[in-house]
């Protein structure tokens, strides 16, 4: 009999075997056969903004200056001080534009003779290479690490490294991108990111690709050699392992014995697989070591396991329906002017859009760099980057530049498994032949992700063409603009009759874009939904403490004060803010509400502060809350699971009986079987009605229609607002929706108490003086030079760059209003229930309405219902105000209420005006005398 310490012995024996091989795997899976040395540090520098050095023969520059790389001229404070005060954009605090040239002296150790050598620049701008005076090279890449191979050049000892970066526009003729714009992230000079010499074997890889099949459960690795080697096989050795819920786990070596050859392709086959999408991110890693028995190299990349493709006109991930909430992103950075080039830079950024229900980002023509990659990697962000291209495409020299940016970035980033998609550019309007070429030379190229032709190219009138293999626009093709083919809700006045739909067609949850889902036979992406502008609020000037100021946004804060209204800064914010997402709300549900809709990008969750400054986020350009909306309440209307209520208006009278349908949108990973219930709920929260829908099948990947919801509104107390709730029982998923009730509408007579009149005359002036109360409408023709129309969203993306469109283009120009502010405590309120801000019950109010430029009245003067103007105009516009005059008052309504007293809402706004008419209430305490009415009502 063996004895017990024996047999603990033996076990502990094979136990260590066993662990040999694993041991054995994970050394080899981290072994580096390469060196670097790191080029951080100080540099010498010298500008040269005039063109003066430039040239491969000519002698280098003088140095006197010195610069801290990576890092860019601005961060250095390089360049001419700038005191421009452009409301374009924030404002660099130095300007630098044109060649600038870096020097350093390097000390190549002994042990890299004979090695190949190549400089390794992650990020910068077009730049030229020589090293003790010679040229090495040259590279156009923006979007790409910039390589160069200096093998012949850096032998031991002492080296001199001269570099020229050029940051002129003109070099990239690529339109106004956000690669490197000062609209977003600047077009700074300089380097970022990972920034050395390394050394490998004279045989090594240049190429690693990893192609995952989910379906056969392997990877088909593509590698490729500087040359062939000189014997006759190649050894090659996948060493692959898996992270996964914080566990790394080594997976069978796979070695591998071919025939020399500039290209090994080889397949990985796995026992099982974990797949990755937005839910589950377990991640692969692969080594890859190369030797021809003399010498040997690697390469290392992170892949996934999914399979992200298209199925009639949606997206599946692994075989599984998706619906792409995404972001656009215009590389907003305030404080570096250059994005993020470490990994928890982008983890913040994303976890932020992730925790407002965002699971998609569109990089508007840019490309993020590897870090952001390998964050999305990590939480499981579905990614697009586009091309640096926004225009017409009618040079073959452009698209030949274009295609070369195109190959680089698949080569850098395409195994990542958060790259899924992949665009031409934005807005392309002319060259669709040359997009196409390029389109389909990129494809041919890695046909891993999906590819768009671009986003919303001829502002949507372009046709989806055969190769692309999902469409991006605002609208489907047409003859003409037509709301019927709008896949957004707001459009620039210059591009759709009075901005669209939202402002004119009456609202209701049953929106959806059904005719253009219908007419385009593969997935469609609503481009650039929003652009709801929200009225900055000035506090945050002090946040902008790093190589951009807000000088533009201080412009806007001076001129709010000029017109003595900057003490309702704050108020107009909260009030636009809160208009912004009640708009944002319709349209991300009406995008979910439509059967087979793709997605949405959306513009924006955050601030854009450039293009006039397009202040459209409810996030702030930092990503921070404006506090406009809590992220719960966000996320009720923009998650995976949405429960959606379809109903034909928000205003009902006490005759009428209430009817939904009741649907869900669920893009979840899983089916759900649960209760729905819903409560209608009144504004002192009793429930006035509620119901349930037992054990219902809601299945994932679809739309679903999950009944109906019918009451009457009969016993309920009028006026009030209420609040229709709905949710599934037993998890998060909930939603509500407001709904307005009043008294079925009557007719308004005449009142003896008050004289109600369309025209301010001589009989309404001399009744004023002699003390009556008085009701104006003016009629709009009276009124036309000194108002504008009623618009009830926020002004679209900004004023001042459509206006500027509008007019070049001879089209109307939107009224460039923000919403309405009052105080819901007003008396006038008394029997008409409203937030301070607007909301649905007073569209058909705003639509029949013309506010009035208040700006001759009293500074400290405050409307009852202000308008808010754009934060470049700053005009006082009034929607409902009062004065006093002689003995009289007066009360002006800037709305035809009694052209529409059919409708509840305007005719109990009507009855509401005249209660408190009627009241003692109503005593305005600014006067007005007839010189200065009429100067208003001009």
């Amino acid at each position: 009999m063996i004895s017990l310490r024996k047999t603990l012995r033996l076990k502990s024996l094979v136990f260590l075997l066993l662990c040999i091989p694993a041991l054995f795997s994970f050394k080899a899976a981290d072994k580096q056969y390469r060196e670097t040395i790191d080029l951080s540090g100080n540099w010498q520098f010298a500008p040269d903004e005039n063109n003066v050095n430039i040239g491969q023969k000519l002698a280098a520059p003088t140095f006197t200056d010195s610069i801290l790389l990576p890092g860019t001229t601005d961060t250095n404070h390089k360049g001419r001080k700038n005191d421009t005060r452009t409301t374009m954009h924030l404002n660099r605090n130095y300007l630098y534009e044109g060649p600038a040239w870096y020097r350093k002296e390097v000390i190549i150790p002994a042990n890299w003779k004979n090695r190949s050598i190549s400089l390794f620049m992650e990020r910068t701008k077009p730049a030229k290479v020589w090293i003790d005076g010679q040229f090495a090279g040259e590279s156009m890449l923006l979007e790409s690490p910039q390589e160069y191979d200096l093998s012949r050049l850096l032998t031991p000892g002492k080296h001199i490294i001269t570099l020229c970066i050029d940051n002129n526009a003109n070099r990239t003729p690529y339109g106004g991108v956000h690669m490197y714009s000062d609209d977003t992230q600047t077009n700074w000079n300089g380097i970022i990111g990972r920034f050395c010499l390394e050394a490998s074997t004279p045989l090594h890889i240049t190429d690693l690709q990893v192609t995952p099949d989910i379906e056969n459960k392997k990877a088909v690795c593509r590698i490729k050699l500087n040359r062939a080697p000189k014997s006759g096989n190649v050894s090659l050795d996948l060493f692959i392992s898996k992270e996964e819920n914080g566990k790394t786990e080594a997976l069978p070596l796979a070695g591998f014995t071919l025939k020399s050859d500039s290209t090994l392709t080889v397949t990985y086959n796995f026992s099982d697989i974990s797949l990755w999408d937005e839910y589950h991110q377990p991640l692969y890693k692969i080594n890859a070591v190369v030797s021809d028995g003399k010498q040997a190299d690697n390469r290392t990349a992170t892949f996934g396991m999914r399979k992200f493709t298209t199925r009639g006109t949606q997206f599946t991930i692994n075989g599984r329906t998706t619906f792409l909430r995404g972001k656009h992103d215009g590389c907003v950075f305030p404080l570096t002017g250059f994005p993020p080039m470490d990994t928890a830079g982008w983890m913040r950024v994303f976890r932020i859009a992730k925790s407002y229900g965002i699971n998609h980002y569109r990089f508007h023509t840019w490309c993020p760099p590897e870090a952001a990659f390998t964050a999305a990697d990590h939480l499981g962000i579905y990614l697009q980057p586009e091309l640096p291209f926004w225009g017409g495409l009618d040079a073959d020299s452009t698209a030949m530049m274009l295609t070369k940016e195109g190959i680089a970035l698949l080569k850098s980033y395409a195994n990542h498994p958060s790259f899924v998609m992949f665009g031409m550019g934005n807005e392309i309007w002319s060259g669709h032949e040359r997009v196409k070429k390029v389109l389909t030379t990129l494809k041919q190229a890695d046909s891993r992700p999906l590819y768009s032709e671009g986003s919303n190219n001829n502002i949507g009138y372009a046709p989806s063409i055969d190769e692309e293999d999902y469409h991006v626009a605002a609208r489907t093709p047409f003859a003409h603009d037509s709301i019927l083919t709008h896949i957004r809700l707001i459009h620039a006045f210059c591009d759709s009759k009075d901005g669209g739909i939202l402002n004119t067609v009456s609202p209701s949850t049953q929106i959806n874009y059904d005719y253009g889902v219908n007419h385009i036979n593969k997935p469609l992406i609503s481009h650039e939904i929003g652009q709801y502008q929200v009225y900055p609020d000035y506090k945050e000037i002090a946040k902008y403490t790093g190589v951009l100021n807000a000088r533009n946004l201080e412009e806007f804060r001076d001129r709010l004060a000029k017109a003595g209204m900057i003490d309702q800064n704050q108020l107009f914010t909260k009030a636009s803010g809160a208009l912004a997402a009640l708009c944002y709300r319709a349209e991300i549900e009406a995008a979910l509400r439509t059967k087979g809709m793709a997605g949405f990008h959306l513009l924006d969750l955050q601030d854009y502060p450039g293009q006039g400054t397009a202040l459209v986020g409810i996030l702030d350009a930092f990503m921070d809350s404006k506090e406009v909306i809590s992220r719960d309440e966000w996320i009720h209307f923009c998650n995976d699971v949405v429960p959606l209520l379809s109903f034909e208006k928000y205003c009902w009278s006490d005759q009428e009986t209430f009817s939904a349908n009741v649907e869900v949108a669920n893009y979840s990973d899983k089916s759900i079987r649960n209760n729905i219930s819903w409560k209608l709920i009144g504004e002192n929260g009793r429930v006035w009605r509620e119901g349930k829908f037992k054990k219902r099948e809601i299945a994932n990947g679809q739309l679903s229609n999950q009944g109906t919801i019918s009451f009457s509104f009969s016993s309920l107390q009028t006026p009030q607002r209420l609040n229709l709730e709905i949710a599934i029982d037993s998890t998060t998923y909930r939603n509500s929706y407001p709904l307005w009730l009043y008294p079925t509408p009557e007719a308004i007579g005449n009142d003896p108490t008050i004289m109600i009149t369309e025209s301010l005359n001589k009989e309404t002036i001399a009744l004023l003086k002699n003390g009556a109360n008085v009701l104006l409408f003016p009629q709009p023709d009276s009124v036309s030079h000194n108002s504008v129309k009623g618009l009830f969203n926020p002004e679209f993306w900004n004023f001042g760059m459509f206006k500027g469109i509008s007019e070049s283009n001879k089209k109307p120009v939107s009224p460039g209003t923000m919403g309405l502010l009052m105080d819901p405590k007003h008396p006038l309120f008394d029997l008409f229930p409203t937030d301070f801000y607007t909301n649905w019950q007073w569209w058909s109010i705003i639509h029949n309405s013309n506010p009035l430029n208040l700006n001759t009245t009293d500074k400290a003067y405050r409307p009852i219902v202000q308008v808010i103007d754009n934060l470049e105009r700053n005009n006082k516009f009034g929607l409902i105000f009062e004065f006093k005059m002689g003995k009289g008052k007066l009360l002006i309504c800037m709305s035809r209420l009694g052209k529409i007293v059919d409708k509840p809402e305007a005719n109990q706004l009507y009855r509401s005006i005249l209660d408190y008419m009627h009241s003692e209430k109503f005593n305005p305490e600014f006067s007005i005398n007839e010189e200065e009415l009429r100067t208003l009502l001009k």
